[in-house]
């Protein structure tokens, strides 16, 4: 997990954030025994399709992630 502070917009205060983070010594791996193919499934995992989530009600509603 990587973790931030950020604006919860439902708690109405700056909250500690969290999204899930990238493995990427293990992506890094798997693109050179695939001979490059992983490399497309590494950047879409790393775009973070998940996004920030306050920690402390669990919203995604959460902006000036710093």
């Amino acid at each position: 997990m990587e973790y931030r502070s950020g604006f919860c917009a439902v708690c109405g205060a700056q909250r500690k954030v969290e999204r899930p983070g990238t493995n990427h010594v293990l992506h890094l791996l798997l693109t050179i025994f695939t001979c490059m193919l992983w490399l497309v499934v590494w950047f879409l995992v790393s775009v973070q399709f998940g996004g920030w989530r306050c920690t402390f009600c669990g919203s995604r509603r959460v902006s000036r992630v710093r």
